[in-house]
């Protein structure tokens, strides 16, 4: 008889899933993330990084963490976490980040990276934009030796083509 094991996957958003931060809770010793699945497919976890971009603190969400549609997630952080979840219609999946606290007082953007270090979804407080040049642009999560970095994502631009450099073109 073969022995069955399981085997962790890990897979960018699936078609279906639309996963969104909702929201970023800052209430002094009491701080928490909603991530919500508002698609019709679930949506497995595993390598997924929700990440502080002014802070540069980084939670890898459980490797055998399943986002179902419809459900929300609640990511707590800081001393005092919420013992009773909000009562808004949405089925919560409570997890503990840490008891420190992660998310800065004034501001900053909660960035949802994929297992490719894509990024999905971001939020920032208390504004809608971070401020600075690169605000805007989008984010990657790089994996290295010391855990992870986040980069701005590479912009590929077309190079200028002149009417010389056209092949098949005749030159006049």
């Amino acid at each position: 008889m073969s022995k069955r094991t399981s085997q962790i996957i890990r897979a960018g958003q699936m078609k279906g899933a639309k996963l969104k931060i909702e929201s970023v809770n800052n209430k002094g010793l009491q701080e928490s993330v909603t991530i919500i699945n508002q698609g019709t497919v679930a949506q497995p976890m595993s390598g997924w990084v929700l990440a502080s971009l002014r802070g540069q603190a980084f939670y890898q969400l459980p490797d055998d963490l399943i986002l179902e549609e419809n459900k929300a997630l609640l990511v707590q952080s800081g001393k005092n976490i919420l013992k009773n979840k909000p009562d808004d219609g949405w089925n919560w999946i409570d997890l503990l980040w840490t008891a420190d606290q992660i998310w800065n007082n004034h501001r900053d953007t909660a960035i949802l990276f994929d297992p490719n270090g894509l990024e999905i979804d971001r939020f920032s407080y208390p504004h809608k934009r971070t401020s600075g040049r690169s605000a805007d642009q989008r984010k990657n999560l790089v994996r290295n030796e010391d855990g992870f970095e986040i980069v701005n994502e590479v912009l590929h631009r077309p190079k200028k083509v002149t009417r010389k450099q056209i092949p098949g073109q005749f030159n006049r």
